[in-house]
């Protein structure tokens, strides 16, 4: 079966303007697993836009030889509303004009909706109950109101994503390694991804927080059992991942195309595309919990200038910047080093060296959880 394109229209912002999504589908529901995959949800990211340019024909030459096992949806962008905003020739996409925040927070939790179509309980086949589960969170996406431009955006998103198998919102930091994260219940599967992905951190979370795209598909299958009698038994059905495909700065060929072709033997792995994608590699590093991430904030204005590079593994306190202050009388007196609270990689660092007070200027993935890091408060905006 071909490829089936689909070109859904949004809200118009304004009078003579129009925006739209573009929804490109492999195979059939309910042939096997379901894949949902999107590039850019964070409109400033650009890395995944050019990795999903480098899959699609992958995915176009597998459907021609009937290699496709089960479902594919993907958008090669998520997010019109953000690519739309450039100011002084910059496009930052991360944030909605209209006061709603950032684009990858609360997303709508449907474990409640889902779970009073479903009149208290479960049937005892577990197969049939995720296929009960995935229908009512079906009906729960359609009914999410759409009275708003962010409204329609995300009910639209998540009526596409919400009864996948894998969810796979791929991303991009300010200037980083390759990393993902994840819930803990899903430690085995993020271990496949990230060894096909060569990905040297990837983060476990209990409890984020702050109601990120790729929670609200997964959670589902954890939380609606607190509605549910014979809910606690129901498997955590949805692999929901973030994969950040390195820095903004990262749109290259060579990248792409290795993301797009480890991408694809994952989808073969989970039996989504027919095909022997070889043996697993070799996970570089153990998985993280998020809790035991590090970061390094500056107290006060200045300028950031980096000792340690990102992918550099750094001791606890190890000089990893040093921030200065271009207004002090006495500019050498006034440095401030700045340093590592924890042994591990720095996977992560802002790009922007003018920074203010309270600025995250690195994220250094450790083993062991640290008292400042508290579950449901994770997630940086």
């Amino acid at each position: 079966m071909s490829r089936q394109t689909e070109e859904i229209p949004l809200m118009s912002p304004a009078p003579g303007t129009s925006r739209s999504l573009i929804v490109h589908r492999y195979g059939a529901p309910g042939t096997g697993p379901k894949a949902y995959i999107h590039a850019a949800l964070h409109a400033d990211e650009w890395p995944s836009v050019l990795t999903v340019q480098k899959l699609i024909p992958m995915l176009d030459e597998a459907s021609e030889r009937g290699e496709i096992l089960g479902e594919i949806v993907v958008l090669p962008y998520a997010n019109p509303t953000g690519l739309a905003q450039r100011m002084g020739g910059h496009v930052t996409g991360r944030y909605d004009y209209d006061g709603s925040g950032n684009f990858n927070r609360n997303w709508p939790d449907l474990s409640q909706a889902a779970a009073e179509k479903l009149g208290g309980s479960l049937p005892e086949d577990k197969t049939e109950a995720v296929r009960t589960v995935r229908a009512a969170l079906r009906e729960a996406a359609a009914e999410l109101p759409r009275r708003t431009r962010n409204q329609e955006w995300r009910a639209i998103l998540l009526g596409l994503s919400i009864d996948a198998d894998f969810v796979l919102d791929l991303h991009c930091d300010s200037e980083a390694t390759l990393h993902t994260y994840t819930n803990v219940r899903h430690k085995d599967m993020v271990e496949v991804l990230g060894a096909e992905l060569g990905s040297p951190v990837n983060l476990l979370e209990v409890e984020a927080g702050g109601g990120a795209f790729d929670e609200a598909n997964a959670k589902p299958w954890w939380t609606i059992g607190d509605y549910l009698e014979g809910g606690a038994d129901l498997p955590a059905a949805c692999f929901g991942v973030t994969v950040e495909l390195r820095g903004q700065a990262d749109v290259l060929e060579e990248y792409a195309a290795a993301d797009a072709e480890a991408l694809y033997r994952f989808l073969q792995r989970q039996k989504v595309i027919a095909g022997d994608p070889g043996p697993v590699p070799t996970l570089s590093n153990p998985v993280s919990m998020l809790d035991a991430v590090d970061l390094v904030r500056v107290p006060r204005s200045g300028i950031v200038g980096y000792h340690r590079d990102v992918g550099d593994r750094v001791a606890k306190g190890e000089i990893v910047a040093t921030l200065y202050d271009p207004a002090a009388v006495d500019p050498v007196g006034a440095r401030l080093d700045l340093f590592a609270g924890t042994d591990g990689i720095m996977f992560s660092r802002f790009s922007d060296k003018l920074v203010e007070p309270g600025d995250n200027i690195a994220k250094i993935a450790g083993t062991e959880s640290l008292s400042y890091r508290q579950a449901g408060a994770l997630l940086e905006d």
